[in-house]
């Protein structure tokens, strides 16, 4: 598999992404099938960076517990279409993306993990898809360093005092997502370093 690349939000892909949705605004179209093709394009030029596919409208006939959590519709035998599936170069599915009408948002109310540990969802319009399961051999005493993360960076209020603790930043609304890649890449290069160590280091 081709090594994942870093997508910055100056990548040429998002730009297109951008332009469209710019364009679809100024002509007041904001419904889903209208944005459903840019989307799509979208996660499949990104989705090239890691040497991964993007199959859209694939049937999936177990839902997964990401799928289901998003509300998509099931038939009389629980298959579900999602709008888009990435799948690895094994095959193995990354991720399942539906473009929705609900504006993107990187506000952080409490993130919590799919079923399958695989994918953080972080809001009603965005996840974040493709969490390697190594992630959570790095570990800071009895957790991963990334459910640590997820845990601690959520919006709390004191019962006694009524003060809220809000971990967003108006001035960084994408922060905490950026901070959960940045957990998620030390944690992947750090189990990597440690497996590479002689067996008497152990």
């Amino acid at each position: 598999m081709a090594q994942a690349n870093a997508i910055k939000p100056s990548h040429k892909a998002i730009d297109r992404y951008y332009q469209t949705l710019r364009r679809l605004d100024g002509e007041h179209v904001t419904h889903e099938l209208a944005l459903r093709p840019a989307f799509q394009n979208l996660l499949e030029d990104t989705a090239k960076l890691h040497g991964w596919s993007f199959i859209a409208e694939l049937s999936v006939p177990h839902a997964s517990g990401l799928v289901a959590s998003h509300g998509h519709e099931r038939d009389a035998r629980g298959t579900i279409r999602p709008d888009g599936t990435i799948r690895d170069g094994n095959s193995l599915p990354r991720g399942y993306c539906e473009a929705k009408d609900t504006p993107l948002s990187y506000r952080v109310e409490k993130m919590k993990l799919n079923k399958e540990k695989t994918v953080p969802w972080v809001n009603a319009s965005l996840s974040l898809a493709g969490i390697p399961p190594e992630v959570f051999e790095y570990r800071l005493g009895n957790r991963s360093a990334l459910d640590w993360v997820i845990d601690q960076y959520q919006v709390t209020e004191d019962k006694r005092s009524g003060i809220k603790s809000d971990p967003n930043r108006p001035d960084d609304p994408e922060y905490i997502v950026r901070l959960v890649g940045q957990v998620v890449r030390v944690s992947l290069e750090t189990v990597k370093i440690v497996k590479a160590l002689p067996k008497s280091c152990s």
